[in-house]
């Protein structure tokens, strides 16, 4: 058990983290990442998964977005997203 150190906990204590940053992205006729610039220009060689997420509509911004589990011709896997209402892309986390 962790003992209470006394320490209160203010609001700016908290970070966020695995916030998306934007990336540039050359999509394939079918609406895909085909080339992505992580650094320098990359080549996707293969879509390992899709998904798609839609949630809070209730708000006045909802998300929408198509996700994207990609592997460059580096080797590198990278997770990248569309923003369907604002048409920009995305990269999620580090990997």
């Amino acid at each position: 058990m962790v003992s209470n150190t006394g320490k209160t906990l203010c609001p700016d204590a908290f970070k966020p983290v695995n916030l998306p940053e934007a990336v540039r992205v050359e999509e394939n006729p079918a609406g895909e990442p085909a080339v992505v610039w992580l650094g320098k220009r990359q080549m996707v060689k293969s879509l390992e998964d899709r998904w798609r997420l839609d949630d809070e509509w209730w708000r006045s911004q909802a998300i929408s977005r198509m996700y994207y589990a990609i592997v460059c011709q580096t080797g590198q896997r990278v997770t990248v997203f569309k923003d369907l209402l604002q048409g920009d892309w995305w990269r999620q986390g580090t990997g």
